[in-house]
């Protein structure tokens, strides 16, 4: 067992389960200690440059009390470690914590169940829930559509969850006046979204209500390749996006399912389909939220198609582990979809 370079087909069962108790017992340990995470970081990284100023001038500079390896920028004389500035920054959580909460987040578990499996309370399952969305979202912002591009608007009513508890709520007309209201109104949040012909996908929060010229600006500048032929309903807003950008336009009318030219809108509508189900478990998304579970569904869809299915939650946290976050536990509750409640909701004459 002492020798090098055993084989080990030649080993017997009792010597193999030996090596196996010996192989977990250290595995429990290194589990356990504090600087595990960073070496997992440190391994993950592709490049490693200041989190501060983005130099690569940067010498080792000491360790912490946890043997943890810190560095010195020698451009901005700031000193850091491997953690700095990334989902685990300051935490407590040791690695078979960190693995279980990507697992978890795969399995799109519960904030309560999270909080169990984890040994955490739920304010902090939320917070790293949060900041893995934050990081999923700027890689979204990233996103460039190329091809046959699909597009349309996603609606879904302004959901309060999480803000002021005596923040108005939209009435909603008894079915003996007449039904719901009719048509898109002001407290319905409007999601511009488009998939290209690779299935990659793009996701924006425009406003509330029906889409205007300028949202569809917003949404879509520099996110579609000039090259691209744009699919999308007869709205006059997307006109004036597409001349602007010399990208080639084809529409579909209403009550058709495709052009003259043969373009549809079956992806798109497809994809829709497929978010409503995404969000459906969550039980209501907060609107201040919906930016970073749009995100979330994006990711977990490119993930379908690059990644095995148990290799997944592995993806996510290398692709995010090594990100830098801007979520912190102050800003977390903060409204980041950019749509003024208060606004919205001006018509009942609520102030501050």
């Amino acid at each position: 067992m002492e020798q090098e370079n055993v084989n080990l087909f030649d080993l017997i069962p009792s010597q193999l389960r030996e090596l196996l108790e010996k192989i977990q017992s250290v595995l429990d340990i290194v589990e356990q200690k504090k600087n595990t995470t960073s070496k997992v970081v440190r391994n993950t990284q592709h490049s490693f440059v200041c989190p501060f100023c983005s130099s690569n001038r940067i010498v080792k500079n000491g360790q912490t009390k946890t043997k943890i390896q810190t560095y010195k920028c020698k451009d901005c004389q700031k000193r850091f470690n491997d953690l700095s500035g990334t989902l685990f920054s300051r935490s407590k959580l040791n690695m078979q914590q960190i693995e279980e909460l990507f697992e978890c987040f795969h399995n799109r578990s519960t904030l309560r169940d999270t909080s169990e499996k984890l040994h955490v309370n739920l304010k902090t399952a939320f917070l790293y829930r949060h900041k893995i969305l934050n990081i999923l979202t700027d890689i979204n912002e990233k996103t460039i559509l190329k091809g046959q591009i699909e597009s349309d608007e996603y609606y879904i009513s302004i959901n309060l969850k999480g803000t002021r508890k005596d923040m108005p709520r939209a009435s909603k007309p008894r079915k003996s006046h007449g039904g719901s209201k009719r048509g898109i109104s002001n407290h319905q949040v409007c999601v511009a979204s488009a998939i290209d012909e690779t299935d990659h996908t793009y996701f924006s929060i425009v406003g509330t209500g029906p889409i205007t010229t300028e949202e569809v600006e917003k949404a879509f500048q520099n996110r579609m390749d000039s090259s691209s032929t744009l699919i999308t309903d007869c709205k006059s807003s997307y006109e004036k996006f597409a001349k602007d950008n010399r990208i080639k336009l084809e529409q579909i009318k209403s009550g058709t399912y495709v052009n003259l030219n043969g373009y549809s809108l079956g992806n798109i509508n497809s994809l829709h389909s497929n978010l409503e189900q995404f969000l459906s478990p969550f039980r209501g998304v907060s609107t201040k939220h919906l930016k970073g579970y749009l995100s979330w569904f994006a990711f977990s869809k490119l993930l379908k198609y690059t990644t095995e299915l148990l290799d997944r939650s592995k993806k996510i946290m290398d692709t995010t582990i090594i990100q830098n976050t801007s979520i912190t536990v102050n800003n977390v509750y903060d409204n980041t979809s950019n749509i003024d409640f208060f606004n919205v909701y001006k018509e009942y004459n609520y102030h501050v």
